[in-house]
């Protein structure tokens, strides 16, 4: 059956394959196929004379891959994870998914951002790769892989979407923080990230994580759905508002009675009490309203000859 990270890997997959990047080769170095052959017969001459070092050594100078990675595998952990990390380096362009993936194979996590502007470029191959074909550590890479697209590209959805396959949290609001909305940058907009729009894409995913948990309550999000409330209200929809902090309250009711959770329910109660209060004011304003609109009629009516 296929699982969340078949899905993921399919949506950035997807995402970049019609660009003009992807159609570039992802090999370079490639030696002609004499050479090719000068190597397997150099290699095979070590070999014969019991030499699998040797061998192994001149497979990678040659760029013999395949024979230098069976002889690696056979001479050790070590040896197949040094060859691997060199077949990364000599025969794949930086940046290029299969160098990501031999990189983290060798064990080399930190090599696969070195330079980070190829794996940047094409970020999201390189997501779908680490993800359909995971490895030790690699989370730590796709959190990293985040960190650089916020801080040097800027681009806070791609970051995100980084922090959530790499299952991180979402954090009370703090410089050190990676996420307090989803699709928002509460360090460069420290005023204005707690928009509508990202109080909405939060509230998906708290709901897509409810379902598969009827208990999860997504506590740092919760002053944002208060504020969310406050909105509502705010733009005259009241109703709305009213009832979204029931729902709100329902949830929070049905996930314990943690102290942070009985001040959230505390909050949220006070404000439909409000709301329920300015909506019964305003319903007997309406009705002296209607009254007086009937005694006015009545007196015109009185007013008129018969």
């Amino acid at each position: 059956m296929d699982g969340p990270d078949t899905a993921v890997t399919a949506l950035f997959s997807s995402c970049s394959s019609h660009s003009a990047r992807m159609r570039d080769h992802c090999m370079k170095n490639i030696p002609s196929e004499n050479q090719i052959q000068a190597t397997a017969q150099e290699v095979q001459n070590l070999l014969v004379s019991g030499k699998r070092k040797d061998a192994l050594q001149y497979a990678q100078e040659g760029q013999l891959w395949g024979p230098a990675l069976i002889l690696a595998l056979q001479l050790g952990d070590q040896f197949y994870a040094d060859t691997v990390k060199k077949m990364a380096y000599c025969h794949f362009k930086s940046g290029s998914p299969l160098r990501t993936l031999c990189l983290l194979i060798a064990g080399q996590p930190a090599d696969v951002f070195k330079p980070p502007v190829g794996m940047l470029n094409d970020w999201q191959q390189n997501l779908a790769i680490i993800t359909a074909n995971r490895t030790k550590g690699d989370e730590l890479v796709i959190t990293h892989l985040g960190d650089c697209l916020w801080k040097e590209r800027n681009e806070v959805a791609a970051a995100h979407s980084c922090y959530l396959v790499a299952e991180l949290n979402i954090d009370p609001y703090s410089e050190s923080a990676r996420m307090c909305l989803l699709g928002a940058d509460h360090l460069r907009c420290p005023r204005t990230f707690s928009s509508p729009e990202a109080i909405q894409r939060t509230e998906l995913y708290e709901y897509a994580k409810v379902l598969g948990n009827s208990q999860y309550i997504l506590l740092p999000f919760q002053p944002y759905k208060l504020i969310y409330a406050y909105m509502l209200a705010e733009v005259g929809k009241v109703s709305d508002s009213l009832k979204y902090c029931q729902a709100s309250l329902k949830l929070l009711k049905s996930s314990g009675r943690a102290p942070e959770l009985e001040a959230w329910k505390q909050l949220f109660s006070s404000l439909e009490e409000r709301i329920r209060t300015h909506q019964q004011v305003d319903m007997a304003r309406i009705l002296l309203l209607q009254s007086l609109l009937e005694r006015f009629s009545q007196h015109l009516i009185n007013l008129c000859p018969a």
